[in-house]
């Protein structure tokens, strides 16, 4: 496999791999402004707590991925 090949299939991994992930970031999104209308009881430094964890984590996958993909095409040119 020619280093063109490599770096296109690094390529396409990282675009799924981020696409998977703001999907998710979406998904969440969505499942916690539901969860923040239904809990009237809760406080909204729940909501915020929970909803940064997510984000952090999600952020933290898609970061990831684009500098490793980053790394790989500035060594391979």
């Amino acid at each position: 496999m020619g280093p063109l090949q490599t770096y296109f299939y690094l390529a396409l991994i990282s675009v799924v791999m981020i696409g998977l992930t703001l999907l998710f970031i979406g998904i969440a999104a969505v499942g916690l402004r539901r969860w923040f209308r239904q809990a009237h009881g809760q406080t909204p430094l729940t909501f915020w707590l929970v909803g940064g964890a997510i984000t952090v984590t999600l952020l933290f996958i898609v970061l990831g991925t684009a500098g490793v993909l980053y790394g790989f095409i500035r060594y391979g040119a």
